[in-house]
């Protein structure tokens, strides 16, 4: 896989739609993520928890991590397969695939392989999810989304960002972290 570039935007959730855009060296995609199908910041936040400090896969069998999710529209669907290796780096596998009809075959439209680092992406997305909260609320944001914002998922990635164990139990360091995102 090649590591260069890559990047993760959450650009706007509306009426039950998040829009993102990923940019892997000079290309760019456009994601568009329904509620009813996906929890796609939630998604993130606990596959960042889980792959945080592996150096290697782990046998899902014997010790599952949330590193294989998909995220949905209507008749698409994004497939994400995140793979730890040595000194913090995480491969990457981002699937576009579509159907033409409810139930029909798969057709792939555009795949990212790329790698990038554990911190790297961490602060990316605890960033641009900072901004959405920044922008909307937890009311603001409930009420594009329709659903809740996972603020307890994005709380155990600020704590590993910040050095912290996962299970810190502070939230005046909690609120410091979107504090520190301005």
């Amino acid at each position: 896989m090649s590591e260069g570039r890559f990047e993760i935007y959450l650009t706007e959730a509306r009426s039950g739609w998040l829009e993102a855009r990923l940019i892997d060296d000079d290309s760019h995609y456009d994601l568009s993520i329904h509620s009813n199908f996906s929890e796609p910041i939630k998604d993130l936040f606990r596959c960042l928890c889980d792959v945080h400090g592996l150096e290697a896969p782990t046998d899902m069998d014997t010790d599952y991590r949330h590193c294989e999710f998909e995220w949905g529209g209507e008749g698409w669907l994004y497939y994400w397969n995140i793979t730890p290796r040595p000194n913090g780096v995480l491969d990457i596998t981002v699937e576009f695939k579509g159907k033409r009809e409810v139930h029909g075959d798969e057709y792939p439209v555009w795949k990212i392989e790329t790698s990038t680092t554990w911190q790297d992406l961490a602060q990316q997305v605890f960033t641009q999810a900072s901004e959405m909260l920044w922008m909307y609320g937890f009311t603001g944001y409930y009420e594009r989304w329709d659903k809740d914002f996972p603020a307890g998922p994005m709380m155990r990635l600020g704590h590993l960002l910040n050095g912290r164990p996962v299970d810190t139990n502070d939230f005046s360091c909690e609120i410091g972290y979107l504090a520190a995102t301005r």
